[in-house]
């Protein structure tokens, strides 16, 4: 059950949906902006930031992004966000206040990156964006720490992306490795089935079995290209869903897992922790008892959300 705080949110995020469609049902286009209004009253949470807008180039087309800097800023970490909104909805601008809490905890500017969303534009092509974001931000600040974090859907990116990034420099390709993942309630398979997507999968704490789905079928179903090989391709089903029992977790950079407990998504945390341990990586993992999926948007009412964004940080700073 929600905690206190919790149910209280949950009651007043209904009564200002009263007389509006789900956004889990309408055409994405129209979700996208539907969760920027709801998460409009939400944005001035937090420690107060420089943010600003700028895009690069990559692949030949532009991605966009916000800058966050906090006051305090070292020059020795970046930290690159990729937010959540099942690859089709969800922005810089949807997320800021969650990035700009975990840029001011790290004391490191922070680059949010808009990356292409499906179906206009299914795998990989968002999970490309995030590749080339992570080797532009290495570019840019040369001998930096490279953080990678990510929420829900941003989580299972910035996943996919180490990957990929690993077995580039694997194959002797050169290629930035992060030093650290910060991976907030994420979504590392494509299956419907386990017991939190029993317990919550009727979408009365918000993300259901059937509004995944959609997000899972916009994103991937979609592509062509669905098959699992040795090439290392980006297209490569293990970096789409890295709990594949054909994806390779060895050698991947310290990584910091955070599950909700009201959330179908939450096996999948302490699936994904077992099987990073099980091959040998560092890493941590807490559960967040008494919240929802994308939870870390309220942190003007949620206590946990501090707690969570100083643990996070916590564990990304003390990696040498």
């Amino acid at each position: 059950m929600p905690n206190a705080d919790m149910a209280a949110l949950l009651a007043r995020l209904a009564q200002a949906r009263v007389g509006q469609p789900s956004r889990y049902e309408v055409p994405f286009p129209q979700a996208r902006a539907q969760l920027l209004a709801e998460r409009e009253p939400w944005l001035n949470d937090g420690p107060a930031c420089d943010v600003s807008l700028r895009s690069f180039s990559a692949a030949g087309r532009s991605i966009g992004m916000q800058v966050v800097r906090p006051g305090q800023c070292e020059a020795n970490r970046v930290l690159v966000y990729l937010h959540g909104g099942g690859w089709c909805v969800g922005s810089s601008r949807t997320h800021e206040a969650i990035v700009r809490r975990l840029a001011h905890a790290l004391k490191c500017v922070a680059w949010s990156i808009d990356y292409a969303l499906a179906p206009e534009q299914p795998f990989p092509a968002g999970l490309g964006d995030c590749v080339a974001a992570i080797e532009q931000a290495a570019r840019e600040h040369p001998g930096a720490r490279i953080i990678v974090a990510g929420d829900s859907a941003g989580a299972n990116l910035a996943l996919g992306a180490a990957m990929y990034l690993r077995d580039r420099c694997a194959a002797g390709i050169e290629a930035t490795l992060p030093d650290a993942l910060l991976l907030f309630y994420g979504v590392y398979t494509d299956s419907l089935s386990g017991s939190s997507m029993a317990a919550y999968g009727d979408g009365r704490y918000g993300l259901s079995i059937a509004a995944h789905q959609r997000y899972l079928n916009a994103y991937f179903d979609q592509c062509l290209d669905q098959k699992t090989d040795a090439g290392g391709a980006l297209s490569d089903r293990r970096y789409a869903f890295q709990l594949n029992p054909a994806a390779d977790l060895s050698g991947l950079p310290p990584t910091f897992l955070v599950a909700a407990e009201i959330d179908i998504l939450r096996d999948q945390t302490w699936e994904m922790a077992s099987s990073l341990r099980a091959a040998g990586n560092e890493m941590d993992v807490m559960e967040v008892p008494g919240v929802t999926h994308g939870f870390l948007a309220y942190g003007a009412v949620l206590t946990e959300v501090g707690t969570v964004i100083a643990r996070a940080a916590q564990f990304a700073q003390r990696q040498p």
